[in-house]
């Protein structure tokens, strides 16, 4: 499968995405999509799940072969008149790029939270995917605030990623998942323990 960028201005990748579906034909793509990420923020001494944009500016779109689909993705009158206008450029991306991406993002296309267990001595004993898919690309933690910075080479150049984290202390609490249309309240300890098988 193939991967091509899609750059837009930030705060218009949902819009692009309903674009694309509504004007090209399906035949011309296989997905278009936007990757969220799953942050803890506490608010009013809560624990909410807050699903943000990974890549502000960024739609991903993937097609089968190299070279007809995305020239008829591009010939498409409303593609082209985005392209023209500046507001969108269409940049294709490496194998390993799309396969690290859809390995951490899954195919829902939202990277989850990744629970990170510390020893006695606070060190880190244990971590999940998608985080234990970097494990050894982790620059630091920030356990206060709910994450680990990673460092991986992304479209050419290396590249600080945030992702989002939890910790066994927040067993005790519940988590509100909160999203455009629901929110939902579920116990940690449950998040947790659906999380615990495959990490190391």
């Amino acid at each position: 499968m193939l991967w091509y960028l899609l750059k837009t201005w930030e705060g218009k990748e949902k819009d692009l995405v309903d674009e694309i579906r509504r004007t090209v034909p399906p035949s011309v793509y296989d997905e278009c999509f936007v990757i969220y990420q799953e942050r803890i923020w506490r608010k009013q001494q809560r624990s909410v799940v807050h699903v943000e944009i990974l890549f502000p500016g960024s739609v991903f779109l993937t097609c089968e072969d190299k070279g007809s689909s995305i020239n008829r993705f591009e010939q498409v009158p409303a593609i082209a008149k985005l392209v023209a206008t500046g507001s969108l450029t269409i940049l294709p991306m490496m194998r390993e790029d799309g396969e690290f991406l859809g390995k951490i993002s899954g195919k829902d296309h939202t990277v989850r939270l990744s629970y990170v267990q510390k020893d006695e001595q606070g060190k880190v004993c244990r971590i999940t995917e998608p985080l234990q898919i970097c494990r050894g690309q982790i620059e630091k933690y920030q356990f206060k605030k709910r994450y680990a910075m990673i460092r991986h080479r992304l479209w050419g150049e290396e590249r600080a990623i945030v992702l989002g984290i939890i910790l066994k202390e927040d067993a005790q609490r519940k988590l509100l998942y909160e999203n455009m249309e629901v929110s939902v309240e579920r116990g940690a300890g449950d998040f947790i323990r659906d999380h615990i098988e495959g990490g190391y």
